[in-house]
């Protein structure tokens, strides 16, 4: 058995060397995965002007990142794009022979989200944040983020987020917008993003 004045500063010691490991481990755990779909989200969101680190935001919330995930209103791809969607972004482009599996296909599925997205942002320009609108408008479809503008403050998102009226919708928002965050701090250095988060690319909000 170890003198006690020898067991204190050993125990002391790996103390530290398991919250080292914990805090490695924590660490690894919360940094965003590269994967092979980042050049695809970072050249598409420069075309459209739309900021990557939310069009990566939403692909990880929509399908973490598994293109062949299909939602249960036959949403296809990376970013769940509807059939519907998908049709109107390849008539769009002028896009012969477009099927609707082609959204599993990877680069597809994010120019044709990306492209959605673009449009919903544009639309709600004018509010003082259009991020909360377009992402509502994404998930529920544009009646219900009409519906859930406030007459008395239409262009307020604080005041349109609370008349959500699907808490799923406000959870999806608010879980892309923290992941976002998270993403612009996380990958500010990573070679891919490090423009955008500089500013040095002009986005839509």
């Amino acid at each position: 058995m170890l003198p006690r004045r020898y067991a204190y500063p050993l125990l002391a010691l790996l103390t530290l060397a398991l919250i080292g490991e914990m805090t490695v481990f924590y660490w690894r755990e919360h940094q965003p995965k590269v994967n092979p779909y980042d050049p695809a989200i970072v050249s598409i969101s420069r075309e459209s002007g739309v900021d990557p680190f939310l069009v990566r935001a939403l692909i990880w919330r929509e399908s973490r990142f598994n293109p062949m995930t299909l939602g249960t209103a036959q949403e296809h791809g990376l970013m769940q794009v509807t059939p519907m969607v998908g049709q109107e972004w390849a008539k769009a482009h002028k896009i012969a022979n477009y099927k609707d599996d082609d959204l599993y296909d990877p680069d597809t599925n994010i120019r044709a989200g990306t492209w959605y997205l673009s449009h919903a942002l544009r639309r709600w320009s004018q509010t003082d944040d259009p991020v909360p609108f377009a992402l509502a408008e994404y998930n529920a479809g544009r009646s219900h983020a009409l519906q859930w503008v406030d007459p008395a403050d239409p262009q307020n998102h604080a005041a349109f987020m609370e008349r959500f009226s699907f808490p799923t919708t406000r959870k999806y928002v608010e879980d892309i917008i923290s992941q976002r965050e998270n993403y612009r701090q996380s990958l500010a250095k990573n070679p891919l993003y490090r423009d955008f988060s500089s500013g040095n690319v002009t986005l839509t909000p």
